[in-house]
Parts: C-alpha cells; structure tokens; sequence
C-alpha cells in the first residue's frame, strides 16, 4: 500500500513538473522584423513609377477612386494599386547599410516606386533567399520579390481593363436601331420582335451586365474619336455613357469618347455586347 502510494505521488511530481516547463518553457525565438516605412495604407495619396523601356506612371488619389494621369489619362485598377500601395506594409529580416549600391544592382536599379514622398529603389534578387534588395531612406533591405513581380510591364498595366467606372451602373442600352430601355419597372426591347423569339426579362438584364462587367484585352489612349456606329448606355442616375464601335474585325474596339480611350476586345465579345442572347 505504502509501496502504490509512493509510486503515484512520484508520478504527480513528474506531471506537475513536465505541467510547469510547457508552461515557463522559453517561446521561439522570432527573428526581428525592420518596417520599410512608416507610412499607412491609407495614407497614400501618390504613387509614382519609374522603370527601364516603359514610360513614367503617374497615379493619383481622388477621394476614394485612383486615376492615372501618366503615361496617358485613365481609371486605375484597383486590384493593381492594391498591391503597389502594399509596399507600406513590408518588412524585412536584415537591413543593411546603403553602401557598395553596384553589389545588389542598386546602382543603377530596374525600378524606382514613390509613394507620396518616399521612394523605393529595386535592385536584384538574391538567389539563395529568393528576395529581393530594395532601397529605401537610406537603407537597404531584403523583402519578398512579388512586389517588384507585380510592377507594370505595359504602358496599360495599370488602367482598367472595364468599360464602365464602379459607380456608373447601367439601367438600359441603344446599339443601332434596337435598344432595351426601362419603363414601369421593366426593360422594353425596341423594336419589338415576334412573341417566340421576344428575349425574357433575365435576358434583357443579362445583356445589360455584360456591358457592365466588360473587360478589354487593352486599354488604350485615342487622339481623334472615329466614326462609328454608336452604344448608349442610360445609367441608373440618369447619366449616359457612349461608345463608338470603331472595328468589329479582327477585333472589336469600342471608344469611349469622353474619356479618350478605346477598348480591345476579341471579336466575338460582339455578340454577347451588340444583341440580348438567348436561352436555348
């Protein structure tokens, strides 16, 4: 009995002990993570991009929506500033002092991003971390390389690939001579066609979100507008919107006057955006 007894208090300390060292055991240690910069998300108001065989990007802040004003005027989009505005929130493992700049191609770097007022300079890639040297306020660190994966490689990398801004929401649409316009809480196709080949409702709305939800191949700056037949859109605010459809082969491109862009398509996104489709 006195044997059991010794046995089961020696089995408690051993438990109480292995209890208490999970407890005080020393955690990981982590190593000390520097911040790139000081800046917040939201703070950026600015960006600025400079790199070798493209042109100048210029990105502005207006309100809660971006605009490119360089290398030509567009909507930005926002899954792309998202990733550049980002870059405030980097860190790094080593930071190093910014001498000898020609050893991490600093020197000369491939790209150059300045938000608000702070610039950041990209130099190579360190082949055994897989990350990549980057200059900022006078030193130089290590971070993850998709920043720099993700700067543009187009003059249009940057603008918005759709037709139509977040806030212009689409109510009914003219293209040619037949239109789908609302009245009484429901679109009326124009001219009308015979009852079996009359689209439904779904459909007429279908054919409206496509425009909405429109993404060109390209996005591109135009001088002087074409001649063209033209699409109206009637927005839900009362605004419109046209386009002119300047080529239907071998591509579509439809130009957007008021904002002196123009928008390429493959050719058979004609007709999904020309006519309402119907269901079989």
């Amino acid at each position: 009995m006195k044997r059991s007894l010794v046995i089961n208090l020696l089995l408690a300390l051993v438990v109480a002990g292995l209890g208490a060292w999970m407890v005080l055991q020393p955690g990981e240690k982590t190593e000390p993570q520097s911040a790139l910069s000081t800046l917040k998300r939201d703070d950026i108001t600015s960006v600025r991009i400079v790199r070798k065989d493209l042109p100048e990007f210029v990105l502005e802040r207006q309100g809660k929506q971006w605009k490119q004003t360089a290398p030509f005027p567009a909507r930005v989009d926002n899954s792309q500033i998202g990733r550049l505005v980002d870059l405030t929130a980097a860190t790094s493992k080593q930071k190093l002092p910014a001498t000898d700049l020609a050893r991490f191609e600093l020197d000369q770097p491939f790209a150059r991003v300045t938000l608000n007022k702070q610039e950041f300079a990209f130099g190579t890639v360190n082949s055994l971390t897989n990350e990549q040297y980057v200059l900022t306020d006078g030193a130089v660190y290590l971070i993850t390389p998709t920043f720099g994966f993700g700067l543009p490689t187009r003059p249009d990398s940057l603008a918005s690939h759709m037709l139509l801004a977040e806030d212009e929401v689409p109510a009914g649409i003219t293209v040619g001579n037949m239109s789908a316009l609302p009245k009484d809480g429901k679109l009326v196709l124009s001219p009308a066609p015979a009852e079996a080949e009359r689209p439904s409702q779904d459909e007429l709305q279908q054919w409206i979100e496509e425009w909405r939800y429109a993404s060109s191949l390209a996005t591109q700056p135009v001088g002087e507008v074409p001649k063209g037949d033209v699409a109206k859109l009637v927005l839900k605010d009362g605004r419109t919107v046209e386009f002119v459809i300047a080529q239907r082969v071998p591509q579509l491109v439809l130009v957007r006057p008021d904002e002196k862009l123009q928008f390429v398509f493959a050719a058979e996104q004609a007709g999904r955006l020309f006519a309402p489709s119907r269901k079989k």
